[in-house]
């Protein structure tokens, strides 16, 4: 039946892997800025100018943008203050604070492509002949979007991002 769905796939490719670093911040007297404290391996990733996603515990369906504009170590901890873009926000004294950093670029997957199972790390990949083949992959980094892959696919390949599910139930039922 897996031949029958309509699947995406994604090429592996070198990009860069996003993650967020998450935190909880006070807000200053102007109300203007937010100040956190961050680990030192964190804020190895966190620099000034990077967008900040912001939001209050009480209410976090709504997301305010804010930018770095300081980072300052401080022995095994990093201060890192933001400053919120435009004016309109709660008055809530706490902020959590999302910084968007990039770890770097790497030969990577989309996060959906993976499927874990056993205890390893699958990804079923098109085959010239339009089938797909299961793959072992050995991962590193994982970002928000992207998985960086150490082992097991090339550059160019594409991997089943939507519909990778139903592969690997046909894959299993099979027995193959």
């Amino acid at each position: 039946q897996a031949s029958e769905l309509t699947l995406t796939t994604t090429e592996v490719a070198v990009r860069p892997i996003q993650v967020w670093v998450r935190t909880a911040g006070v807000i200053d007297g102007s109300r203007k800025s937010v100040t956190a404290m961050i680990s030192a391996a964190d804020g190895a990733l966190v620099k000034v100018g990077q967008r900040v996603r912001m939001f209050s515990p009480e209410s976090r369906s709504r997301m305010y943008q804010a930018r770095v504009v300081r980072v300052e170590s401080s022995g095994s901890q990093v201060a890192v203050t933001a400053t919120l873009v435009g004016s309109e926000h709660e008055n809530s004294p706490r902020y959590i604070l999302e910084v968007v950093t990039e770890r770097g670029e790497f030969l990577s997957v989309p996060n959906e492509a993976i499927i874990e199972t056993g205890g390893k790390q699958v990804v079923y990949v098109e085959q010239a002949d339009g089938s797909y083949a299961r793959r072992e992959i050995s991962v590193g980094a994982q970002g928000e979007l992207f998985t960086q892959v150490l082992d097991g696919l090339k550059p160019g390949e594409r991997v089943v991002t939507i519909g990778s599910f139903f592969i690997d139930a046909d894959h299993k039922l099979k027995g193959s």
